[in-house]
Parts: structure tokens; sequence; C-alpha cells
């Protein structure tokens, strides 16, 4: 339950961030004259802090639109009228670059892996950003009118100006992109490309509204805060999911064990003879053979959460449980583990284990069966501290490897 609520969440807060911005638009008509200019400037100063923060983690994909989006909010506020220039530039001519950039800068970026900031692909994806500069400012240029021109002219015979200013190259840029993102969300079910999706909708109603600055602003610094956030959200989730099996990780375990109340039961868990099963089906099974086991007591019932322990081990807490309240739900997880079939996918395994044992052929469409043995303990008396009951609990679990492996013990 809450790894389906934590899941909705980031599905459904970027959206709301966003409609939490509209209804902030609607309020800045009562606001002071300095307290609009602070929100002109918020969005650059909500750059600086998710560029900071995209430096320190590493991801360049939110790094490189932030630096986008600057780049876009600056060109509208600022660069028109300046009269350093030695040709005037207007914001009329800006604006439908601007509504090819955005898109076609998220699109882009979205597919990109993450490489690094610091590296060469870092540099070369600094140069696409500057590259796309240059081409702007060669096209606002006057002699090159005529090339700007046929950017904002239509390619099919159907007129949207009485409902958009947006021109149908750049509406055709936000709906490759929209597709992009969402065929990348529903294959990686990533916050990342949910976040990009938002940002992507947000920043075409504003240049579709295209009403006046401010809007911009409030808009174009909620985007801002989106990244953020999903930052945050995927490191959390990196420090305290295990990437393999997409259980909470062992240090979930440690911070949940001290939320612990006054009567608890701790169950450890351990796939019977993994060693020997990596070393006659390969680690690339064996992964295969955690991520199965992994996917049946994740649901284990009885008011459990499952973690991964750590190797072929698992930790599934019972808070506010007895040893009797549990053993029924443990003895049916047991089952459902051994009754489950894992399917081999390798042809055959070829060379070596670590430990140097040959690896046995084993043919692809082959189904074998695996089986766990569980210990676990209740908080008592003798054992008054999680770490004493988990020590008590995997006590237990050895006790059922003795019996034969593929019971419970308590």
């Amino acid at each position: 339950m809450k790894t389906t609520v934590r899941n909705v969440l980031k599905l459904v807060l970027p959206f709301v961030l966003m409609a939490a911005a509209y209804y902030f638009y609607k309020e800045t008509s009562t606001m002071a004259e300095a307290q609009l200019e602070i929100i002109e400037l918020s969005p650059y100063v909500i750059f600086a802090v998710g560029a900071v923060i995209s430096w320190k983690f590493n991801r360049s994909r939110e790094l490189f639109i932030l630096i986008v989006l600057a780049l876009a909010l600056a060109s509208m506020e600022y660069v028109p009228g300046m009269m350093e220039l030695s040709f005037p530039i207007a914001a009329a001519d800006i604006y439908p670059l601007i509504c090819l950039m955005i898109p076609l800068n998220i699109g882009i970026f979205s597919l990109f892996k993450e490489r690094g900031i610091l590296s060469l692909w870092g540099v070369l994806r600094i140069g696409i950003i500057l590259s796309q500069a240059l081409i702007v400012i060669w096209l606002l240029r006057p002699e090159q009118r005529k090339l700007l021109h046929l950017v904002q002219k239509d390619a099919l015979p159907v007129s949207l100006a009485s409902w958009t200013a947006v021109t149908q190259a750049a509406i055709a840029f936000f709906l490759i992109a929209l597709i992009i993102l969402i065929i990348r969300q529903v294959k990686y079910k990533s916050s990342q490309d949910i976040s990009f999706i938002a940002v992507l909708c947000a920043l075409f109603y504003v240049v579709h509204d295209n009403r006046d600055l401010l809007l911009y602003s409030v808009f174009f610094a909620v985007s801002g805060i989106v990244l953020i956030t999903s930052i945050i959200q995927d490191s959390y989730s990196m420090a305290f999911t295990d990437e393999l099996t997409g259980l909470p990780s062992r240090r979930a375990l440690r911070q949940d064990m001290m939320k612990l109340g006054m009567n608890y039961v701790i169950a450890m868990l351990d796939i019977d003879h993994f060693k020997k099963f990596n070393d006659t089906y390969g680690h690339d099974t064996g992964d295969e053979a955690l991520k199965l086991v992994a996917s049946v007591i994740k649901d284990v019932t009885g008011g459990g959460r499952s973690y991964r322990y750590g190797g072929e081990e698992f930790t599934i807490l019972f808070p506010g449980k007895s040893l009797n309240d549990t053993l029924p739900h443990l003895e049916q997880l047991r089952e459902q583990i051994s009754n489950q079939p894992f399917t081999l996918r390798n042809r055959k395994g070829k060379g070596r284990s670590k430990s140097g044992h040959k690896r046995r052929s084993a043919r692809a469409g082959k189904q074998i069966y695996i089986t766990v043995s569980i210990g676990l303990a209740q908080k008592s008396e003798k054992h008054k501290k999680p770490d004493a009951v988990m020590k008590s609990a995997d006590t237990a679990l050895y006790r059922a490897k003795k019996k034969g492996r593929n019971c419970v013990s308590k």
C-alpha cells in the first residue's frame, strides 16, 4: 500500500504543482509591484538551485534542460529591444523560435543516457545548446528575414491562428516530444519522464496562451521546481530501493526498524542452495531467480513489509504482530514460492563460475523450482531491541536449513 501511494504520488505531483502554478498566477493581479518583481526573478534563482543540485547528483539531463529553459526565458524577457545589438530584435521574431527550441530540447535530452556532465558527452551536449543559440541569432539577423518567415510558415492548409499563436511546426515538435516521453514512461516507468511530460505540457500552455511575461515567469519557475523534485525523488529511490529487485533496500530496512512499536515480528528469508544455483546456471539466471522471489514476497499478506537484506537474503517486518499471527502467512508465502515455476531463458550456461566449477548445460524453456527457508522471531523480554530480534530470526533461519530447508522455523 505504501509503495502504491508513493508511485501514485510520483505520477500526480508534477501536475499538481502545475495546477498550483495556474492558481498562483491568477492571484498575481492583486500583488504589489515589489512582489511581482520577485516573481519575475524567481525562475532564475530556481534554475540556479536546480543546476547546483543536478551537478551534485550528476544529473545531466535535468541540468541541460534547466539551461535551455533559462536561455528561453531570458530571450523572451531581455533580448527584445536591447540597444546594444547591431540590429533590432522583436519579441514576435523570437517567440516562434522559442516554441521550436523548447520541445526539441526536451525531446532530445530525454533520449540521452546519463553520461556525466564533465565528460566528452557532457561537452557535446553543451555544444548542442550553443549551436542552437548561434542558429537562433543567425536567423534573427535582418538578411535572414525570409528564412525566418519560412520557419514560421504553415505546412498544412489549415489555419490555427484563431486557436493558438504557436506555429504548426512547433505544435508538431511538441507532439513528437510528448509521444517520445509517453513511450519512455510506459517502458521505464521513471519519475524523470513524468516530470518532463509535465514541463512540456505546462510550457505548451504558456506559449499557446502567450499572455504576458509574468505567466512565463510563474510556469518556468514551477517547471524548475518540478525538475528539482524529480532529482530528489530519483535520488531517494536510488538510496532506499534495491535496483535489482525493486524492493526497499537494507538502508530502508534500518530506518523502518527504528519505527517499530512495542510488539512486532521479524522474519529472515533465504533462497535454498543459491550458490549452487549460480554455479550451475550462471549469475544472470541467479539474478532472475532473485527477481522472481522478490515479486512474490513483496505481496506477502498479514501486514508484512518486505526488504532485500543482501545477496539471496530477504527480510520481512510484521509491525504489531505475534508469532502466531505471522506463521500462517509465512507458510503461505513459502508454498507460493516453491510452487512458482522458474523458466530458464539461457540456452546453456557457458564457461565457469567464480568458484571455478564448470556450469552445466541447461535447455532454454526448462522449468525448475526454487525453495526458501524462513526464520522468524518476536520481540520479547529476552530480545528487546530490533537488532536482537533480527539476530534471533537469523538463528531460526539456520535451524530451518538444518531441518532440511523449504520450511519455516521459529
